[in-house]
């Protein structure tokens, strides 16, 4: 019999377990998703909700991206049991740091 410790969990933004089916709705919904959207000069940085706990750090909880709307890179991941909050805040130093990149003078 397998070892449940090594199964996949999905979790809503507040930590709940969800089961896959409730897992696919919210997933579908950009709005339930998006944590923080910000847009710096011509780049989209957002945050999303993924709802993936695999115990190992493989699945994520959160992810950051950094783009366009079409194209992000995943720039910061948060794992369970990471919250809405830190996930907020790793929002933000990614778009400070992105504003503080822009705002150098290239040579």
């Amino acid at each position: 019999m397998p070892d449940l410790d090594d199964q996949v969990h999905h979790r809503d933004k507040g930590g709940r377990p969800l089961a896959l089916l409730e897992w696919a709705d919210l997933f579908q919904n950009l709005d339930y998703r998006r944590v923080a959207e910000t847009q710096v000069g011509g780049t989209l940085v957002r945050t999303v909700w993924e709802g993936i706990d695999d115990g190992v750090q493989v699945g994520c909880m959160w992810a950051t991206g950094v783009g366009n709307a079409e194209a992000l890179t995943t720039t910061w991941e948060g794992y369970w049991p990471c919250t809405q909050e830190e996930a907020k805040a790793a929002h933000e130093k990614v778009v400070a740091t992105l504003r503080e990149r822009q705002a150098t003078p290239s040579i």
